[in-house]
């Protein structure tokens, strides 16, 4: 993720700017970059995006003109219009209108930030450099939200400096040279126009055709081609999606004995392609160093996992990475209602071997309201006033949980705008909104350290198309199984099995992948059951090799990371404590050692604050 920061505040040039950073004059604006080149001006227009933004009406190879085609489109209106694809968030600066369009994609998975302040105005795509050159003050809410559950993240636009907004899902605000706001117009186009519901249908073909078409436009007719390859279907799909003849390797993340990993060596030798397993476990509580180096790269560590394949590139230039669907739209898997254990095990005959269709529930103003109501409470139930007292923030515990609420009402705002047909589609919708816009997001902004990291299946056109999908279709894989059965280059991946189901292929009728399902399922529980009565993380972990959880918190440096992550401590002594316990209770399995993902988020998050008060040190106006 190269940085960069446009505002109109001027005499920059006195600053003392963080490390790789630049300053260019653009007319009346300035721009503060990464970039050690000049922006360039096209048609007295300017644009600076993460993510890829296509014009599927220009060649794959006419570069310069599909540039020009998403610079017009953006001036044109919100939202763009069908020739243009692409998962991003951008900031355009039109010279001879003097407007500024801030944008981004239908789930927005690139952060995009905007902060006045009097009669400055600053747009970014980093939190750091925002904090740094803005001197806006920390927000107490926004540290919290990131520092607790359920999802420890920001919600709707907030973010940890107060006043600075985050870009909510398929947003555009314009504004003048001036800082004064001209528009804020959203892209409302998920589930528009839903197919019909009967199984009986005709739509795999064109959605492959779309999906490859979409692959082409995001390699840029590049010759090599990298793929993060887990084994599951999303990535297959991805990697089915290839051109033949382009150099491919395919990467995953832990052991070459980890049956995951050899699902996917499977998928790779098919292709075929490449396969690197990159396994450096150590990286799972990375030294404060490195924790501090991506979280300024990318500000997105969370998942360690990546940062095995990301210490283990030697690329020279930055070449494509494909990663699979983020949001599991394909499958319909964020549809709460039919996606739990107890509902796949109790209507297993219904929906699986009669393959009956699933009924609906019509939405309703009263339903959706009714919704909102347990959902908040989900999430208020986290903010009571024993968590809170944990931090050495200045806050009031009132104030924190209205917040939280106005905060959460924005997402329901963005929700209630697509007028949702069922209400099983809201716990879908909420989840893309705030799981997989704020935490599995990361994934692509630390793959971009490394690579220039795209999910095509997250793309304008591509999610469009998969929502409007009727759910009845996607549940339960049959969309899915439609699509590899279809469609000649997915056919030989789908003989493969899952790492959810193994031994049997993914083709198989649902009868034995259930059966292989539930018996990996009750194995792997006699385990893990196992290993906590002995109290011995040596004992076996699962049925087939994994990454294993219990050996990662057995790292003889956890302890002295975990310190040096805190040593700077910008969250509460009691919050810090509680982090070092929870791991180290985990090592001594007195807990169950989950992924250490709200462990790392939390360290990530210290950084993020000790990097913004270190830089302005060397400021005299903050």
């Amino acid at each position: 993720m190269m940085k960069f920061l446009v505002t109109n505040r001027q005499n920059l040039d006195m600053l003392n700017l963080p490390r790789g950073c630049h300053l260019y004059q653009l007319g009346k604006l300035s721009l503060i970059s990464e970039n050690k080149i000049a922006p360039k001006n096209i048609d007295q227009m300017y644009l600076f995006n993460d993510g890829y933004l296509k014009d599927l009406d220009k060649d794959v190879s006419e570069l310069t003109s599909q540039k020009i085609g998403v610079l017009k489109a953006i001036s044109g209106g919100w939202p763009l219009p069908e020739n243009i694809t692409g998962s991003f968030s951008a900031v355009m600066i039109a010279e001879q209108e003097e407007t500024i369009s801030l944008c981004t994609d239908l789930i927005g998975l690139y952060p995009l930030y905007y902060l006045m302040d009097d009669n400055d105005f600053f747009f970014s795509n980093s939190i750091i450099l925002t904090g740094i050159i803005s001197c806006a003050k920390i927000d107490p809410t926004g540290v919290l939200q990131r520092s607790l559950g359920p999802d420890f993240s920001n919600q709707g636009s907030r973010s940890i400096l107060k006043n600075c907004k985050r870009l909510l899902p398929g947003e555009c605000r314009r504004y003048d040279f001036e800082g004064n706001l001209i528009c804020v117009e959203f892209d409302n186009r998920l589930y528009e126009n839903l197919s019909k519901s009967d199984q009986d249908h005709d739509l795999a073909k064109d959605y492959w055709k779309a999906y490859k078409k979409e692959v082409l436009y995001c390699l840029n007719d590049s010759e090599k081609v990298n793929i993060a390859l887990s084994g599951g279907i999303d990535s297959r799909v991805a990697l089915g999606s290839i051109p033949e003849g382009k150099d491919i390797t395919c990467y995953t993340f832990g052991s070459r004995e980890n049956y995951e990993s050899k699902i996917a060596a499977r998928l790779a030798k098919l292709k075929p392609a490449k396969f690197k397993a990159c396994y450096q476990p150590e990286l799972y509580f990375p030294s404060s160093e490195l924790l501090r180096e991506y979280t300024w790269q990318s500000e997105g560590l969370e998942l360690c996992s990546w940062l095995e394949i990301t210490e283990n590139v030697n690329n020279r230039e930055k070449e494509p990475l494909l990663l699979g669907e983020l949001c599991e739209a394909l499958p319909a898997r964020k549809i709460a209602k039919f996606s739990s254990r107890d509902f796949r095990q109790n209507n297993f005959i219904k929906y699986y071997l009669k393959n009956e269709d699933y009924n609906f529930e019509a939405s309703s103003p009263s339903k959706f309201e009714k919704w909102k109501q347990k959902k908040l409470k989900t999430y208020l139930i986290f903010f009571h006033e024993k968590n809170l007292a944990k931090f050495d923030l200045d806050f009031d515990h009132e104030q924190v949980r209205k917040e939280l609420t106005a905060d959460l009402e924005e997402i329901f705002g963005r929700i209630e705008a697509h007028n949702l047909a069922y209400t099983e589609l809201y716990d879908e919708l909420f989840s893309w909104y705030t799981y997989t816009r704020m935490r599995l997001s990361k994934q692509l902004l630390v793959a971009n350290t490394k690579f220039n990291a795209y999910s095509p299946a997250m793309s304008l056109q591509m999610l469009k198309r998969t929502s409007s999908l009727h759910p009845n279709i996607r549940l339960n894989y049959r969309f899915v199984n439609k699509l590899f059965s279809v469609n000649k280059e997915l056919r030989r991946f789908y003989r493969v099995p899952t790492n959810q189901a193994p031994w049997v292929p993914q083709s198989a009728p649902d009868l034995f992948k259930f059966v292989s399902w539930g018996l990996r399922s009750k194995i792997d529980q006699f385990f893990i059951k196992r290993l906590m009565k002995a109290g011995n993380p040596n004992k076996r972990y699962r049925l087939f090799k994994s990454i294993n959880w219990v050996q990662v918190y057995q790292n003889p440096n956890m302890e002295k990371n975990l310190y040096e992550y805190f040593q700077n401590d910008h969250l509460g002594r009691q919050y810090v404590e509680s982090i070092k316990t929870q791991a180290k209770n985990r090592r001594d399995l007195k807990q169950w050692p989950f992924a250490n993902m709200n462990i790392i988020n939390a360290g990530a998050l210290n950084a993020e604050l000790d990097q913004i008060f270190k830089n302005r040190e060397f400021k005299n106006d903050c």
